[in-house]
């Protein structure tokens, strides 16, 4: 479990062939289809619990319904603070709520390390363990790189990777010390991204070689799913995949 893995749209779904169907000894043995129909993918043994940090979106909203359908409980995170945020989460717990998945949201600001410790902390203690971290923060742009200001350089980096890297350092401690757990870093391939945007997604596949290296001996593996921006349910497929071969 100690190294990164790095799937792409194209792997991932070969990836998921190979583990489709793959449960813990005595979890539940049904699978639904996903959001948006196509094949269906298991996700994490029913019972455990699952954090995602993302915007509201429907890529988001895929993983958390399709993970609460596999029997997983869900903590959900915001990325920023903003009314569209808190609306889309809380709209995506509402679906967890009629599917019957313990779930609480937190509305925060991800790139502060102080909440992103404690909404680990959170996540813990409500749902008792936590055994993936799905991080999915985004903050797109495509500013012309002779255009591009020193505000917005950082700004991208601080959502795109330093957001990333303070919950995958909360999350992972925390793996550490219960002995186990994923690290998923969503990354969506997008054309046209500024050079800020290709710097933190980078940063990313470095960052997950990191973590599996700092952390793999004690059970916490970490990987960059990419995925497409126009086919949510596929996203989501890739995702459960990749926490589905490291559990």
């Amino acid at each position: 479990m100690g190294g990164a893995l790095l799937l792409r749209p194209g792997e991932a779904t070969r990836l998921a062939e190979r583990v489709r169907g793959a449960r813990a000894p005595g979890s539940h043995g049904a699978r639904h289809p996903r959001p948006g129909g196509g094949v269906p993918v298991s996700g994490p043994p029913a019972g455990r619990a699952v954090a995602l940090i993302g915007t509201g979106s429907e890529l988001d909203r895929a993983i958390a319904v399709a993970c609460a359908e596999a029997g997983t409980d869900i903590a959900l995170g915001t990325v920023d603070r903003s009314q569209e945020q808190d609306f889309g989460m809380n709209s995506i717990a509402n679906e967890l709520w009629a599917i019957g998945r313990e779930h609480f949201v937190r509305v925060m600001d991800a790139t502060e390390a102080t909440e992103a410790a404690s909404f680990a902390d959170e996540a813990c203690d409500r749902l008792g363990r936590c055994d993936a971290l799905v991080a999915s923060h985004e903050l797109f742009a495509a500013v012309e790189l002779d255009e591009l200001s020193p505000d917005e350089w950082e700004r991208s980096l601080r959502v795109n990777l330093t957001g990333p890297f303070l919950a995958g350092q909360a999350f992972g401690r925390l793996m550490e010390r219960q002995g186990s757990g994923t690290i998923v870093f969503v990354t969506v391939e997008r054309p046209g991204g500024d050079a800020a945007w290709t710097a933190a997604k980078a940063g990313l596949d470095g960052l997950a070689d990191h973590i599996g290296r700092a952390w793999g001996e004690a059970g916490v593996s970490a990987c960059v799913v990419r995925v497409a921006a126009d086919d949510p349910p596929a996203g989501a497929r890739a995702v459960l995949a990749a926490i589905t071969s490291h559990d």
